[in-house]
């Protein structure tokens, strides 16, 4: 599991950097948690119950067989069990995210909802 940038897609890693910005702006600092994944870990996070789909955008997607999505923190729920789920700062960053035209998991329905999921939207 990666959280590094250059992980992303070429056309994800510019909204990254611009979700980042952003975020830093506001005064909303994050921590890039996970970006691409191989296929193991995503079987690994499928049995952590932190993911819910054989078809993550984490894992290599084509053209560039990369990630189209990352997922965030902000630091100031580092220390809080399950990182705040219902915490104000999760629809900001949603906010931003969506004002990019990113998808984001904050929207997914039910026991998929994902607040810190971030990823590049299929038209």
């Amino acid at each position: 599991m990666g959280k590094d940038p250059n992980e992303l897609a070429s056309y994800v890693r510019p909204l990254w950097e611009q979700f980042s910005a952003l975020a830093q702006a506001r005064g909303i600092p994050i921590l890039l948690v996970d970006t691409g994944r191989t296929p193991s870990e995503q079987e690994v996070k499928l049995e952590q119950g932190v993911s819910w789909t054989q078809h993550s955008r984490h894992l290599p997607q084509p053209p560039e067989l990369l990630s189209e999505a990352f997922d965030v923190v902000p630091k100031a729920y580092l220390a809080v069990k399950g990182w705040s789920p219902g915490g104000d700062l999760w629809s900001e960053l949603g906010e931003i995210g969506e004002g990019l035209g990113l998808e984001w998991g904050g929207r997914f329905p039910g026991r998929a909802r994902d607040p810190g999921h971030f990823q590049w939207k299929r038209v």
